[in-house]
């Protein structure tokens, strides 16, 4: 099939609140209470202070490790099937995280995710290829904030926050060896050491070896979807007095895996290339594309952090250090044919933050929280446009068109929080945090791209300034805790990448939110309950669209965005053993204003698109004002269950959790005309099981994924010209684990 130079460098809440009355309402904590204790007294950070889960004013969800056993819940993708508001999946090697319908499909340098990521109180700045930390390798807690941070956690988290914690090391010596073998030759190896050295210092060492064929298989005979991982982390704690505490630690992860996994959604005349070509799309879990390659991907991350404790206030210095590097081809055109790649040759980067706190611990009404925090990231995103189709600019200049995007961001904020206590059950919380962000942009263009115009060298900068401000009222009496809340987002503005020409400035979007909550508990503690009703307006939203000639996507500012909801969760142990839980979830959220939104538009005719004769995609503009926000369902409910039982001697556990989601967008206005890029609505259960001969040091189990065999899209996604395509997600998996504790 022949292509034209120039063709082809262009295509280069008034029911909920009966419900929080009527039924004994519970804390906005997680799915499921700790084990250990049958009041579900958690202990969270997420106000960057020590409290119980049951007291802390916001909607969060928290996940112990024992929870997380007892329910069979392996990784970030089970977790979230318990939790109401939120869509953690993973798309073509990136991470997408979605909170309230507030995320990004694929968070590249120069605009982050608006949902912030905190490991060991790191701050993970990209999320590209990062798609092992959905898989809790010795998990300490994982907490889950809803709705925008912009006090406490600064720039980026007008989504929300999620925060994982490692297993802290312990005085005691103590292991843990974990296999698994599973459908498609999924083979998991864990370990876990810990070591008191002395009295003072411990270290904790744990690790994970995966590897898994694809589920998808390819017409050349390659399996996709399948990868090979590798995880290793230490990490140490040392008291070296009463009132000083050191702890950190360093973790390598690196992973090759057949991520791009796109299937041919339409043939022809939707799909370009089959016009002529002929081809259409297999069955759901068959692909035709031309062999992409594997994604790589190797991360380290250090952190340390010390606290001093004095009499009446505590001092926390924390010091992160990131880096990583990924790549990967992807093939665009979805045919056996080798004409169309996007390759990013490299994606990744450098970053460094340190953090200074000041925690005040005064014994009368009035606490404060002090704290300044710099941050400073240099990543980067080399692209090239790749296939038969830009053979012509390897002819004539030796290079294929490629762009090397460099951006340098630096951050520096200031926050305060104070509380006062003014009965011994109301409390007052008001504080606020200033930020200040600087992004430098350097495009380097070979003489591929040279060839069309494109500056060898072009140079760009931008600044942006925020005031966050939070504030909430609380009642509580112990069982009974009201709040009302409200806050303030901000999501740093910056460039669109990646691009070959000089790309267009976004600017900041900023989120007010305001939040009433009911917790409460009843029956000493073995019935909990939690509502959470909000809205929010989103102004200059940053919404992405998809953009075929201009690096694969691109980033605008929407105009407005607004969203109210009500969340419900509902769990208790109503007998030993026995741990049942539940959650609904209403959420209405749309654009308020999207008038000129960039997407694409259908032309049966062939004669619309210009840059390419004959393609029936071609970009337009639509108004998109009023339609819903991706990755928003209107209706989730989930349901979760564990029951611990003896078995003669031995004893034995059987859990289970299943969701069900409402249709839902996977872009903005779901791709343009065709409407192609959504999902319907789909119900996911899991299932697990184990038993243990007495001392509970041996577990023998089981588990199924997606026990019924649903069949849904993990993507979807409509390129002009190139046409539509989709990631299935998993078929039913299953397999058998052993784990040894000593």
């Amino acid at each position: 099939m022949k292509i034209s130079t120039k063709k082809a460098l262009r295509v280069g809440v008034s029911g909920f609140c009966l419900l929080a009355v009527a039924a004994p309402a519970y804390s906005q904590e997680t799915q499921t209470p700790d084990p250990a204790s049958s009041s579900g007294d958690i202990i969270v950070t997420a106000q960057r202070r020590s409290e119980r889960l049951q007291d802390v004013p916001l909607a969060i969800t928290a996940v112990t490790p024992e929870a997380a056993t007892q329910l069979g819940l392996r990784n970030m993708r089970d977790v979230q099937l318990a939790m109401p508001g939120t869509d953690f999946t993973v798309t073509s090697g990136f991470l997408a995280l979605f909170i309230r319908g507030v995320g990004v499909q694929t968070a590249t340098p120069g605009l982050e995710s608006p949902v912030t990521i905190y490991l060991d109180g790191a701050y993970i700045p990209r999320a590209g290829g990062l798609n092992s930390l959905l898989d809790l390798v010795d998990p300490g807690s994982i907490e889950v904030l809803r709705g925008p941070q912009g006090t406490l956690y600064g720039r980026n988290a007008t989504g929300g926050v999620v925060r994982i914690s490692s297993a802290a090391p312990t005085d005691k010596f103590e292991g843990r060896v974990l296999a698994e073998y599973g459908r498609f030759d999924h083979k998991q190896v864990d370990g876990m050491l810990n070591v008191p050295i002395s009295d003072t210092l411990s270290v904790r060492f744990a690790g994970r070896y995966r590897n898994e064929d694809g589920y998808i298989r390819n017409s050349n005979g390659v399996d996709l979807g399948g990868a090979n991982n590798y995880t290793a982390r230490g990490r140490f704690k040392w008291d070296p007095s009463d009132a000083l505490s050191i702890t950190g630690g360093v973790e390598w992860q690196r992973s090759n895996a057949r991520n791009y996994a796109d299937q041919l959604g339409l043939g022809a005349p939707v799909c370009y290339v089959c016009q002529t070509s002929g081809d259409t799309p297999p069955s759901f879990y068959r692909s035709i594309q031309s062999e992409s390659g594997k994604y790589y991907n190797r991360m380290f991350r250090a952190d340390l952090r010390a606290t001093l404790q004095l009499d009446q206030f505590d001092l926390t210095s924390t010091t992160t250090y990131f880096n990583n590097l990924s790549r990967q081809r992807g093939e665009t055109d979805f045919t056996p044919a080798p004409i169309f790649f996007y390759q990013v040759d490299r994606n990744g980067g450098k970053s460094y933050s340190q953090e200074l706190q000041l925690a005040s611990n005064l014994d009368g009404r009035f606490n404060y929280l002090f704290g300044v925090n710099y941050f400073y990231d240099k990543s980067f995103i080399g692209f090239s446009l790749v296939g038969s189709a830009y053979d012509f600019a390897l002819n004539a200049v030796g290079a294929y068109p490629g762009a090397d995007d460099r951006i340098k961001t630096e951050s520096v904020s200031a926050f305060v929080e104070g509380t006062y206590q003014v009965t011994d059950q109301v409390k007052v919380t008001a504080g606020g945090r200033y930020t200040y962000d600087k992004r430098d942009l350097t495009i380097v263009n070979n003489a591929g791209f040279q060839l069309f115009g494109a500056p060898a060298i072009s140079k760009q900068s931008a600044s942006f300034r925020a005031f966050t401000p939070r504030f909430v009222v609380a009642w509580d009496n112990g069982p009974l805790n009201i709040y009302y809340s409200y806050t303030r987002g901000f999501k740093a503005g910056g460039f669109g990448t990646p691009s070959a020409f000089p790309a267009d400035r976004v600017n900041p979007e900023k989120v007010f939110n305001h939040e009433v909550g009911v917790k409460n508990s009843a029956f000493g503690g073995k019935l909990r309950s939690n509502l959470s009703v909000f809205y929010y307006k989103n102004k200059g939203l940053q919404a992405q669209v998809l953009d075929a000639t201009g690096g694969g996507q691109r980033t605008q500012n929407s105009g407005a965005a607004e969203g109210y909801g009500a969340e419900l969760e509902v769990n208790g142990d109503p007998m030993p053993g026995l741990v049942l839980g539940g959650s609904l979830a209403y959420q209405h959220i749309t654009y308020l204003s999207y008038p000129n939104a960039s997407t694409v538009c259908f032309d049966p005719t062939g004669t619309i698109n210009t840059a390419a004769p004959g393609a029936t995609m071609y970009s337009c503009s639509l108004d998109f004002s009023g339609t819903r926000l991706p990755h928003a369902p209107r209706i989730t409910a989930s349901l979760n269950g564990s029951y611990t039982f003896a078995l003669g001697d031995w004893s034995a556990n059987l859990a289970g959790v299943a969701q069900y989601r409402s249709r839902f967008l996977f872009t903005p206005g779901a791709g343009g005309q065709l409407g192609f890029d959504q999902q319907k609505g789909y119900v996911v259960a899991n299932f697990s099981g184990y038993v243990s001969p007495p001392g509970d040091a041996l577990r023998l189990g089981l588990y199924v994924d997606n026990a019924f065999d649903k069949k849904y899209a993990q993507n979807r996604a409509t390129y002009q010209p190139y046409g539509m395509s989709f990631f299935a997600a998993r078929p039913r998996t299953y397999g058998v684990r052993a784990e040894y504790r000593f």
